[in-house]
């Protein structure tokens, strides 16, 4: 075991086996002696395509390099930074930062070059977006044919990491800002590529493109080769990992924390009315009490079935000997009534001797029989009847019996009036019999007191069962030993970063104080670029960082780390490739004796440096012929084109 195991271990309070065991499951690499670096160097570039649009026509551009510091100078917008962009194209796989109209321009490119002496060459074509080319290196390494822009990118990625041997470093990104919740990321070619071009435009980032994902610290890793820093991004990545598993394992925790407790309450108040049910049953009458009293309620209701039943019967009949004799009685009243009216009528209407007839309002003189009146009718002529004699027996007979069916009536009407009230007694009766008896069964218990007492037992059982596990649930944690060992290798390589990377960032800092100065920067007065990538400065009026200078300030700044951590870089195991692009070296608030120092410290460091390669980009074609020789320079005349 090394002694880095064994200080995690130490620290964490394990045993060394165990924490051998995790720092290997979660791929932690311990800090070795670094892989020298391998040298990448362009031979040669060319490009050539179709101009469109304001400009037309044919162009071809091709140029031969070797080591050292070679130049680009013209107008701006003319072309040179295309030509730092179309290398980086080929190197990468992939340059969003390509006009889209340059781009289509296009059709051709071939990039020659070599590693460690070894030669390749990258070439594809492009017609409407498709993308077709080849990637060759050496005589016997089988060629990579890609078709796509994707596997173009893929193949460059794969090739590059391969050949310069350059080890992938783990990191963490946050999905969201400031939450604690991401994913773990890798830092590969895609990101170590921005350690070839400096693009000076962009005023916000000390090194590459972005500040984001701990990218300046996997460039200032390649420039200079901190030692640990590997390690503590290892194991920092890895307990973030950890930690996240074990917050999605806390949030479900406490979910089915508060499910438990729900089940918690649920499981009171069962057993709560238990113990009730319980306490009722036993204070209730026994069951030989309640059978008896349910038996005399069942009897009531049976007699008082039959009562109703008898009362119904009784207010039947006694209804249907009233309707008979109310019948009667109105048919003798209406016999009567006749009898009466006829006698009255054959009196009135025999006294009459009408003087015309009713019916045509002829007189009766006119009438035929007129003639034979007297005795006869004068309307009809027949004689008119004798008077018959009234018969007084047979009214008199009629009203006694009408006076008798009167009383009968009435006898009949009250005899149906307590029919119905006995039967609506016996009906009220039945009723609350049937009430007494619901109630007596109610009460009868529904299981036996044993059975109850069970049913207590066991949901007591349960409920102290239940409340154990909820308590062991919501008990505060300690962490585990597997995140424990993960923190204690994340500290253990935190301490031997900064021990061992302390005096190579003093030297850097330093340094790019020194280039800072000498590059116009007077008011600068110290500078602290610390290993996370953060640069702390002391001007004359107070301390800043690095995001609150002006442009001008920020690219001098850039400028003299590049240099400083090329110069400290070489001299303490740097895996910088030593190809390096810079565009636009002049740019923004840089003077002619700025661009000049710049200039001759690139070109020193060249010369101090076996195997670098340096192309810069710059506007000021005159200062480029007085520090950079002919043949080493592109110089495009006022207002030409650089191809």
């Amino acid at each position: 075991m090394s002694n880095f195991t064994e200080a995690v271990a130490e620290r964490a309070a394990v045993a060394l086996e165990e924490a051998a065991a995790v720092l290997e499951h979660h791929h932690v690499r311990e800090s070795g002696i670094l892989p020298r670096p391998h040298r990448l160097s362009l031979t040669s570039v060319e490009f050539s395509g179709t101009k469109a649009g304001t400009v037309t026509g044919d162009f071809r551009f091709a140029w031969r390099l070797g080591d050292g510091l070679w130049c680009l100078a013209g107008d701006n917008l003319k072309g040179k930074s295309t030509v730092l962009e179309v290398v980086y194209w080929c190197l990468r796989g992939e340059n969003s930062r390509l006009q889209d109209g340059v781009r289509r321009w296009i059709s051709h490119v071939r990039l020659d070059g070599t590693i460690d002496g070894e030669p390749f060459s990258v070439e594809f074509r492009q017609s409407a977006g498709a993308l077709t080319g080849r990637l060759e290196t050496g005589t016997t390494t089988p060629h990579v044919d890609f078709t796509s822009h994707a596997e173009f990118e893929s193949t460059m990625g794969e090739f590059m990491m391969n050949r310069l041997n350059l080890e992938i470093l783990r990191g963490w990104r946050d999905d969201v800002k400031g939450e604690e919740d991401g994913k773990a990321g890798v830092t590969d070619w895609s990101l170590f590529s921005h350690a070839l071009i400096a693009r000076n435009r962009n005023a916000q980032v000390l090194l590459g493109e972005t500040a984001q994902n701990g990218s300046v610290v996997s460039l200032l890793q390649m420039f200079i080769g901190l030692p640990w820093t590997s390690t503590r991004r290892d194991a920092e990545t890895a307990l973030k990992t950890v930690r996240q598993q074990l917050r999605g394992e806390r949030r479900r925790a406490t979910q089915d924390t508060q499910a438990r407790a729900d089940s918690l309450q649920e499981l009171k108040d069962q057993l709560a009315d238990a113990e009730a049910a319980l306490a009722d049953a036993e204070a209730a009458p026994s069951l030989e009490d309640q059978t008896t009293a349910l038996e005399q309620a069942a009897a009531r209701v049976a007699s008082c079935a039959q009562d109703h039943a008898s009362a119904v019967q009784a207010h039947t009949t006694a209804q249907i000997r009233y309707t008979e004799v109310h019948q009667a009685l109105l048919d003798d009243q209406k016999q009567l009534r006749d009898l009466r009216e006829n006698t009255a009528a054959k009196r009135y209407f025999g006294a009459l001797n009408p003087t015309c007839c009713p019916r045509c309002t002829t007189p009766v003189a006119d009438l035929a029989h007129a003639a034979h009146a007297g005795d006869h009718c004068s309307v009809c002529g027949t004689a008119a009847p004798k008077d018959a004699p009234e018969d007084p027996t047979a009214i008199e007979q009629l009203t006694e019996s009408v006076n008798a069916l009167r009383a009968a009536d009435r006898q009949a009407q009250s005899a149906v009036h307590d029919a119905e009230a006995a039967r609506l007694q016996a009906e009220s009766e039945l009723t609350a019999g049937r009430q007494a008896l619901a109630s007596a069964q109610s009460v009868l218990p529904d299981a036996s007191l044993l059975r109850r007492q069970l049913e207590l037992e066991r949901l007591r059982g349960q409920l102290k069962e239940r409340a154990s596990t909820h308590a062991r649930a919501t008990a505060a944690t300690e962490p585990d030993a597997e995140e424990r060992i993960l923190e204690a290798a994340r500290k253990e390589a935190d301490v031997r970063a900064q021990k061992a990377g302390k005096p190579i960032m003093d030297r850097v800092s330093a340094e790019i104080y020194t280039l800072a100065v000498r590059l116009g920067y007077n008011a600068l007065q110290g500078v602290k670029l610390q290993s996370n990538g953060v640069m702390k400065l002391h001007k004359d009026d107070g301390p800043t960082y690095f995001m609150d200078v002006s442009d001008g300030e920020q690219l001098r700044l850039r400028m003299a780390t590049l240099l400083a951590l090329l110069r400290v870089g070489q001299k303490h195991g740097g895996r910088h490739p030593g190809l390096l692009l810079i565009d636009s070296a002049g740019a923004q608030e840089m003077i002619r004796t700025d661009l000049a120092e710049t200039l001759e410290q690139l070109k020193a460091i060249c010369a101090e440096t076996e195997g670098l390669q340096i192309i810069a980009a710059t506007a000021n074609r005159d200062l480029a012929r007085t520090v950079i020789p002919n043949d080493r320079a592109r110089i495009a005349e006022e207002g030409a084109y650089m191809w």
